[in-house]
Order: C-alpha cells, then sequence, then structure tokens
C-alpha cells in the first residue's frame, strides 16, 4: 500500500534562501530512491518562510529505508538551525485502495 508523509517547515524569513538550497538537495538525493514515486516541495502563497513537503512513497517500509539514509541525517542536520519552530510531519496511507490524481496517476 502506498504511503505518504507530509511535512510543514517554519523556516526563519532570513534563511529562506540556505534552506530552499538544502531542501532541493534532499529532493535530489530521494529521487534516486527506487521505492520514492513524488518528492514535491511548495511554498506557502502568503508566507515565503513556510514550506510543504509531500512525499509518496511504494510503502511504508520504502519510507523506513528513507529515514535511514545518510543524506537524511546530513538535510536534518541543516535544516534544524533554520528553523524557527519545529517541523510538523503528518504520514498517512489512502483512503482508496487506489487513489487517483494528477489525471489518473498516482
Amino acid at each position: 500500500m502506498k504511503f505518504a508523509v507530509m511535512v510543514v517547515f517554519k523556516v526563519l524569513e532570513d534563511k529562506i534562501s540556505e534552506f530552499s538550497e538544502a531542501l532541493i538537495w534532499h529532493s535530489e538525493n530521494t529521487w534516486g530512491e527506487s521505492g520514492s514515486i513524488k518528492f514535491v516541495i511548495y511554498v506557502d502563497e502568503v508566507d515565503p518562510s513556510i514550506f510543504y513537503l509531500y512525499e509518496l512513497y511504494e510503502n511504508r517500509g520504502e519510507f523506513e529505508k528513507h529515514t535511514k539514509t545518510d543524506y537524511i541525517s546530513v538535510f536534518s542536520g541543516k535544516a534544524k538551525p533554520l528553523l524557527r519552530e519545529p517541523s510538523q510531519i503528518f504520514r498517512g496511507v489512502p483512503l482508496l485502495p487506489n487513489p487517483k490524481s494528477e489525471k489518473g496517476k498516482v
């Protein structure tokens, strides 16, 4: 079953550029994982210091493998001092067995 992770990052206003670079670097590494389906970064339309991350994995096991990679540790170390509060993390599985999004693609 697919497994999704959504994260909200509230970044210090003078660290937005540095955080953006770190998150893009992290996304490029994550795309190399066989179980990673999506890694989408959004910036709040009103407050550019708020970032939303949506990740989709083939299953929870693939996400767990992701959490053990060296680059997630590096990203976490870079990101933590750039945040004005701890990130919020939401995890979930699809309500429907074969959810459709983006014109029928999961």
